[in-house]
């Protein structure tokens, strides 16, 4: 299965929709505006909540949660010292992201180290466009959540590096 991320153009919500190769919207994703949680939910195109999505208030690692309607949890924790390449373990699930998480260029592998899925971004585009490869289709919710999620994250260290810098345009760190 491919499907894409798009997000929407100027939105205060954090608004994104998921499509398919025709164009069809399969998932559909909103944030709050403020939130100190920043709360975001992940929806089929029925409107059905399929994740609800937050992060931790404190963390050194860019920690968020994610609370599947199948009452599967899992949590997202960047790791530092990476030097290569970006690696997220995920314990609840036995599964791994890897990869470039910052030019949204990674793998996520199964507790057999099986690629599930990869994702990677368009470069010349109005909104930011991320495809994702599904090679097992019986996981896509989660799949989607966890790209989701991990969307957020990088969204968070690119508001901070942009407040850090004095909203000045400087580049984001691929650190973990």
């Amino acid at each position: 299965m491919n499907l894409h991320m798009k997000s929407k153009v100027f939105s205060l919500h954090g608004k994104m929709d998921i499509l398919d190769e025709e164009e069809n919207i399969v998932y559909t994703v909103e944030s709050k505006a403020i939130s100190i949680h920043n709360k975001t939910y992940l929806q089929d195109s029925q409107g059905n909540e399929i994740a609800y999505i937050y992060r931790k208030p404190i963390s050194l690692h860019e920690t968020h949660f994610v609370e599947m309607n199948n009452g599967v949890n899992f949590e997202l924790r960047t790791e530092w010292f990476h030097i290569v390449k970006d690696i997220i373990n995920i314990e609840e699930l036995g599964w791994s992201l890897r990869g470039d998480f910052f030019q949204h260029n990674y793998e996520i592998l199964d507790e057999n180290e099986r690629v599930i899925a990869s994702t990677h971004m368009k470069w010349f585009s109005i909104h930011k466009v991320y495809y994702i490869d599904i090679m097992d289709d019986s996981k896509v919710d989660t799949i989607v959540a966890l790209d989701v999620a991990l969307e957020r994250i990088m969204q968070d260290r690119a508001a901070a590096s942009a407040s850090s810098t004095g909203g000045s345009s400087g580049g984001g760190s691929s650190a973990n």
